[in-house]
Order: C-alpha cells, then sequence, then structure tokens
C-alpha cells in the first residue's frame, strides 16, 4: 500500500488479510503498537506518541539494540562497496572471513566448521539433517517445552503446547522424542535409545527462563558420548554475550558437537544464522555429497558482512562488562521493589541480561505485565510456571539509567493494581 497510515489503520490491514490472530490479540490487550522509529533500547509508535523500551527483543534478535551503528555502518559500506547477495555457486570472501570469525569465538576448539544460513531455524533443519547422515540413525531427542523453529525438522522438535505447531500442521509425531522435565537425567537416558541420533536442546529451560544446572548439562554430554548421541545446543537465544559470556555453553564444562546461533547474529539488520560443527561432521555431511546443503541466499556476501561485526562487537571484553554492570544494577533494584511488595513480588532470577520478576497471584501477574506496556515497557512475555513471572530480555549493553526507567515502569504498573 502507499501512502503513510496511522496504527489503527495499519492493525485494521493486518486483521483484514494478514496475521489476524496477532493482531487481535494485540488489540483485545490494549497492546497496539506499530514500530516507526526505533534506536537502541527505544521504540516509537508510527505517530512518534508513544515510547516502549524494547525488553523482548524478538526473542535475542535486537541483542545489540535497535540499529546498532557500527553494524549499521558495515552494511551501509557492503552495499557503497558494490557488495550484494553475490552468487549461491560461487565462492565470496565474507563467507570465509565469517566461518574464521565463528571459529576463533568457538565455546571450544572442535567447533571449527560452519554452515551459514538464513535463520536458525534453518540451522536447526541442517543440524538434525547432518546428524541423520553423520550416525546413520533417524529420531530425534528434544525437550517438550523448548523452542527451535516454525519450518521443517525445526518445527517437529518443538514440542511446546503453547507453541501448538506439530498438532495444527499435523505434522509427522515419528521423527522426535519428546522429554517432559528440563534437567531430568533419568528420564533422557531411558529415552535415549539406540534409534536416536542427537538430543537438541536450548542450555535455557525456554519456559521459566533459567539456565541449565551445570551438573545437568555436563552429565548429559556423558550419557551422549556412552550411546553415541551427537549432542545439538541451540544458542540462537542464549548466545552472543546474553549470558554475561560469548555463549552460555560457556558456563558449562561441555562441549556440544554442533551448536546453532542465530536472531542475534544479524544484528537485527540482516537475516543471518550459523550452525557451527565438527570438522569430521561438517566433511561427512558437506564434502561426500556434491549438494549435500545449498541456499539461494544462505551465507551471502552482504549476511556474512553483517555477522562478523555482530560477532566482533559481542567478543569485546567491554561487552561482557557492560552486561554484568547492567546484571547488578538491575537485580539489585528489582530486587528492593520485590522487599516493598513482600505478599506480591517474590524472587528475582538474574543471570548475564536475562531476568525474570516472580508474581505470587497469577492474575495480577497478567495485570502487571499488560501495565507495563501502557507505562512504557514491552517484555518478551509471562512465564506460565507456578509462581508465574515476567520475562525481561533487554539489550544486553542497557545502561543502568535506562534499566532505572523500567523499574519505574514496573513501579508503577504494581501501583495500579
Amino acid at each position: 500500500m502507499n501512502g503513510q497510515l496511522t496504527s489503527t489503520q495499519v492493525l485494521d490491514e493486518y486483521i483484514a488479510r494478514s496475521w489476524r490472530s496477532n493482531a487481535e490479540r494485540q488489540r483485545k490487550k490494549g497492546a497496539e503498537f506499530v514500530i516507526g522509529k526505533r534506536e537502541g533500547v527505544f521504540m516509537w509508535n508510527l505517530e512518534g506518541t508513544h515510547r516502549l523500551i524494547d525488553c523482548g527483543v524478538g526473542g535475542g534478535v535486537h541483542a545489540l539494540g535497535h540499529r546498532h551503528p557500527e553494524v549499521l555502518a558495515e552494511l551501509r559500506k557492503a552495499l557503497d562497496d558494490g557488495r550484494d547477495t553475490g552468487l549461491w555457486s560461487v565462492p565470496n570472501l565474507p563467507y570465509l572471513n565469517l566461518q574464521d570469525r565463528l571459529a576463533s569465538v568457538a565455546p571450544h576448539p572442535g567447533l571449527n566448521r560452519a554452515v551459514i544460513t538464513l535463520a536458525s531455524t534453518v540451522s536447526v533443519d541442517v543440524a538434525i539433517m547432518f546428524a541423520f547422515r553423520f550416525t546413520g540413525r533417524n529420531k530425534i531427542l528434544a525437550f517438550r517445552h523448548g523452542y527451535h523453529g516454525h519450518t521443517g525438522f525445526a518445527a517437529m522438535v518443538t514440542g511446546s503446547p503453547d507453541e501448538g505447531i506439530i498438532d495444527h500442521y499435523n505434522l509427522p509425531k515419528t521423527v522426535c522424542e519428546f522429554f517432559d522435565t528440563y534437567g531430568d537425567l533419568q528420564e533422557i537416558s531411558a529415552k535415549l535409545t539406540d534409534e536416536i541420533a542427537a538430543i537438541i536442546l536450548e542450555p535455557m529451560d525456554y519456559e521459566s527462563f533459567k539456565l541449565a544446572n551445570p551438573n545437568f548439562l555436563v552429565q548429559l554430554q556423558a550419557i551422549c558420548r556412552e550411546r553415541g548421541t551427537l549432542l545439538i545446543i541451540d544458542e540462537t537465544r542464549t548466545g552472543l554475550g546474553r549470558t554475561g559470556k560469548l555463549w552460555a555453553s560457556q558456563h558449562y564444562d561441555v562441549q556440544a558437537d554442533m551448536m546453532v546461533v542465530g536472531k542475534g547474529l544479524s544484528g537485527g539488520l540482516y537475516p543471518v544464522s550459523a550452525l557451527m560443527t565438527r570438522e569430521d561432521i561438517y566433511e561427512t555431511c558437506m564434502n561426500e555429497h556434491a549438494f549435500s546443503y545449498i541456499s539461494s541466499l544462505g551465507g551471502n556476501e552482504i549476511s556474512c558482512v553483517v555477522a562478523d561485526k555482530v560477532l566482533e562487537i559481542a567478543s569485546r571484553p567491554e561487552t561482557a562488562q557492560k552486561t554484568a554492570k547492567l546484571n547488578a544494577h538491575f537485580k539489585g533494584k528489582l530486587e528492593t521493589l520485590a522487599a516493598e511488595h513482600p505478599g506480591l513480588l517474590g524472587p528475582i532470577y538474574a543471570f548475564g541480561a536475562v531476568f525474570t520478576l516472580t508474581v505470587l497471584d497469577r492474575v495480577k501477574g497478567k495485570q502487571i505485565y499488560a501495565n507495563l506496556f501502557k507505562h512504557g515497557v514491552l517484555c518478551h512475555s509471562i512465564c506460565e510456571t507456578e509462581p508465574p513471572a515476567i520475562k525481561f530480555f533487554p539489550p544486553i549493553m542497557m545502561t543502568p539509567e535506562e534499566a532505572d526507567l523500567v523499574v519505574d515502569a514496573v513501579r508503577r504498573s504494581v501501583d495500579d493494581l
């Protein structure tokens, strides 16, 4: 459509002919918002009358904030230098540069090869195909409440009832077995039969936002090694400095056979993801067949330039220092607020730039979550654990002053009850 529309008109058009259920849900919750200007941690609606602090960042897409100036400059420079997406069948230097960068910052030296794709869901698809080819097996084990994507094999290993993908699309249920309790090694061991090519999981419980117990991942790795099962860690949301280290798996003595990284790798500016893998897996799967994995746009020049810059920024010591400062400041302020409301607010969970605020009353928790939008904060979500918790997933370099604005909005949202 040509011409300027208001936020309400855009939402009307979505309801009329696009993703109706999502737009209707926004309208029902009083959370109508169409993004206009955006910068750093802030977003404004089209009219510029409502500003939101982004504490959801698209699940990690805008981990460095919106329109990070250095990433934006690198993207513009690549275009000005005459680059475009290139040709899938013709080698390009940015692809090699990104592979080198990924290998240099990998959580362990064994992940020294990479396949560059357009999205994490594609990287998960490739990881599963690689696991089938390398092991000769054809089933995957995954956490039922995890999330790995909405297409292909990625959808088949996303068993969350909240997502409901498998039943909605009547997807085959023969590809994946699920375990129900994150951290339950006994359940996993019982289901890890000799049919299982790989286990895939995030190092953070998708529902509760709590990172894995260190012993869980170490012992899980031992079981995988014993059974000849590959371990795939999906760092789509936890990677790129989110947890205070570049990769969440660096908090543990664990060495994945394959690792998925995406969302924030794009800088929120150009789609890109990567599957990092062992050299022997890569050689078997990529080089023993002429067209083992190809993509018209996966690994294109522009995406590789952007991702290389994002990794360089995320790897800087000062980036980790800013995240640590945010962690201490935001957690402390939330704990002070919780102490003021002992019958309503419970424990604060904080790990890097991952935060949850426990609300002891489910109905009031949902109201606080809704109030936050009115007071200028877009949270990631509210989890359905017992007790529930409001989840904050801000840009990893949010300043203490910006965090104070969020805490003030939480305070006003509680006062509005």
